[in-house]
């Protein structure tokens, strides 16, 4: 999993297993005048009982800290199911809030309602430090689910390279699966985030099989993700590393020439890796290395690929 790229100083915060008899887990829900203790998020669950769910689970619900009169105007970000506002706890810290809006969750049924919770859930159990930290949640203008967590001045690592040329690119990987999921600190310390396609096992709370699962932008998915029916893994991790390396040193996203997804799906399927950009890694020591250590992430047999460690002693 993506966490496992940083090497063997990350704590999953372990909680007790929470029992549960066969009729809990039940897909045709609690049976009349029955009360049902859950531990798991499916499709018969209200936004309040998934959000209670979750501070039973150990999320922090910030709601009594937050300085709801520095809400930002409007959201900074927009994307997929949800919006990135900023605003400051009562003690001045500025605070970035990840917004899944309930009406969309409730438009995508309990798909995007089991993705917000499982991003929400995952990633309070993360505690490492490049990891971005979620400080806690709250109810959002009452009827949104908000992930709290410090504001990066640095914005994403894509944004941060592209502002400063000095930096160097071979130091700044720290495993994520893209580059716009590494958030820089104000000391220039990569953290990552956004943990919405992620697993943990042996996890108290669980999550019901959903129906196509996402795999993760296609540019950095490994082929056994795409064109087969492979589970995510620890080699799959170590596939998208090498692509977000590439994507660093380049400023560019892997397959620059295609532009369409179907495009870099043939090339996967033909078994063509990402052409060498000679302008960055040139033909000397340091960059032959680096090539091949590249292309060794990139193997099309997940078992030929690098652990995670071998990468970071690479």
């Amino acid at each position: 999993m993506v966490w496992n790229t940083l090497g063997s100083g990350l704590d999953v915060t372990s909680e007790p297993e929470v029992s549960v008899n066969d009729r809990d887990h039940d897909d045709r829900g609690p049976r009349k005048g029955e009360t049902v203790q859950r531990s798991r998020v499916d499709r018969h669950m209200t936004f309040k009982e998934m959000f209670e769910l979750l501070l039973d689970h150990g999320c922090i619900d910030l709601s009594s800290k937050m300085d709801s009169t520095q809400n930002s105007r409007s959201p900074v970000s927009v994307g997929g199911f949800g919006e990135i506002w900023t605003s400051r706890l009562y003690d001045g810290t500025k605070v970035a809030i990840k917004v899944w809006r309930a009406s969309e969750i409730e438009q995508c049924e309990a798909k995007a309602l089991k993705h917000a919770a499982k991003e929400v859930y995952y990633w309070s159990r993360m505690n490492h430090p490049h990891v971005h930290q979620l400080r806690g949640v709250l109810k959002f203008r009452e009827n949104c689910l908000g992930m709290v967590s410090e504001w990066m001045d640095n914005g994403n690592l894509r944004e941060y390279i592209r502002k400063n040329d000095n930096v160097d690119r071979y130091e700044m990987i720290h495993g994520d699966l893209k580059a716009i999921n590494v958030l820089v600190s104000s000391d220039g310390v990569a953290k990552l985030a956004d943990f919405g396609l992620s697993t943990i096992s042996g996890a108290s709370l669980g999550f019901s099989d959903t129906s196509n699962p996402q795999i993760g932008t296609t540019r950095w998915a490994a082929p056994e993700l795409v064109v087969g029916d492979a589970p995510k893994s620890k080699e799959s991790d170590v596939y998208a590393l090498g692509m977000t390396m590439l994507e660093i040193i380049t400023e560019e996203v892997p397959y620059p020439q295609c532009h369409s997804d179907y495009q870099v799906i043939a090339k996967i399927m033909k078994k063509i890796q990402p052409e060498r950009p000679m302008t960055q890694l040139k033909d000397n020591n340091r960059d032959n290395q680096m090539w091949n250590l590249l292309v060794s992430c990139w193997s099309h047999e997940p078992v030929s690929r690098p652990s995670a460690q071998q990468v970071l002693e690479s």
